[in-house]
């Protein structure tokens, strides 16, 4: 089983070459990561488990998914026939036979109540009243922490697949070691994706216009091919630069123009930085199609031109 994940991971996440140019959307034809051998019961694994430090007694039959990088990871895993509920944003894969339930921010409680879920799966913290709710209808809910590192990367895949597969100990019973295999898998895989791309000194600008710092996770995967010259903590302002990186990475919402108008980044653009635009699709659902930022950079055009274009 560790090698058909492995294989697959690579195989969905492989392909970068050289660096250069870009494309609007994350690809949308990319195929969602399949694991053909896992079995349509879970009687052989190790529970009860901890998954997001919240007991489970046994693997989930249903399960509502109010974040579309877990629906995204969950399908990767091979499990997308568990999902009832998918959260408004969920829009890949396309064809999930799945309710749709709201966000987080704004959860369809009754409709949730409704699809007897045995977990709710997010990424942010429900109200105290709708987590209550849910409790109080026999439905656990798992809130997992959005990846800032390769570390969180790792634990978020491990955190999904635990339920599934069970993992290390609770009350003395040791484990499967199955989701930590796809966790170490899933970030090997990113690496791998970004080996042949170097970028040496970069900055991120998001779409706000702020400069992604060090503990954030753009600036986790793009570190994976070069070294991220903004050393604050954080979103700052680019006047915070002290000194020039060889490539802006931008948000490809904004544009050449966009970007010159700031004082420091036209700067940088004027002593020879090269530009280079990325969909923030990629950072915002931390799954295997992180991999196309990679995709995108190794693709770009030797001249940048205006990448303003509608979604």
């Amino acid at each position: 089983m560790k090698k058909t994940i492995k294989s697959f991971l690579c195989l969905a996440l492989s392909g970068v070459f050289l660096l250069s140019g870009c494309e609007k959307k994350v690809n949308s034809d990319l195929s969602v990561i399949s694991v053909s051998n896992v079995p349509e019961t879970t009687s052989v694994t190790a529970f009860p488990a901890l998954s997001c430090g919240v007991r489970i007694e046994k693997a989930p039959d249903k399960i509502v998914s109010l974040s579309p990088a877990v629906t995204e990871i969950i399908c990767e895993l091979g499990f997308k026939d568990k999902l009832v509920g998918i959260s408004d944003y969920c829009d890949f894969p396309s064809g999930l036979n799945a309710e749709k339930v709201g966000s987080t921010e704004n959860p369809n409680i009754d409709a949730i109540v409704k699809l007897k879920p045995d977990i709710v799966f997010t990424l942010s913290e429900l109200s105290e009243r709708e987590a209550y709710t849910l409790g109080q209808s026999s439905i656990t809910v798992l809130t997992a922490e959005p990846p800032k590192n390769m570390e969180g990367y790792s634990a978020l895949y491990r955190e999904i697949s635990t339920m599934f597969y069970g993992r290390e100990s609770v009350e003395g019973e040791k484990g499967t070691e199955k989701s930590v295999q796809i966790g170490s898998d899933a970030r090997l895989a990113l690496e791998n994706a970004a080996t042949n791309v170097k970028l040496d000194s970069f900055v991120y600008v998001t779409e706000k216009f702020t400069i992604a710092g060090t503990d954030t996770f753009e600036s986790a995967v793009l570190s994976l091919s070069g070294t991220n010259i903004c050393g604050e903590k954080g979103y700052v302002s680019a006047d915070k630069l002290k000194s020039a990186p060889k490539f802006i990475i931008a948000d490809n919402t904004l544009s050449n123009d966009e970007l010159a108008k700031d004082e420091t980044l036209n700067e940088f653009i004027n002593g020879g930085a090269e530009v280079r635009f990325v969909n923030a699709a990629a950072f915002e659902r931390p799954t295997a199609r992180t991999a196309d930022v990679f995709k995108e950079l190794s693709s770009n055009n030797a001249t940048v031109s205006d990448n303003k274009s509608s979604q």
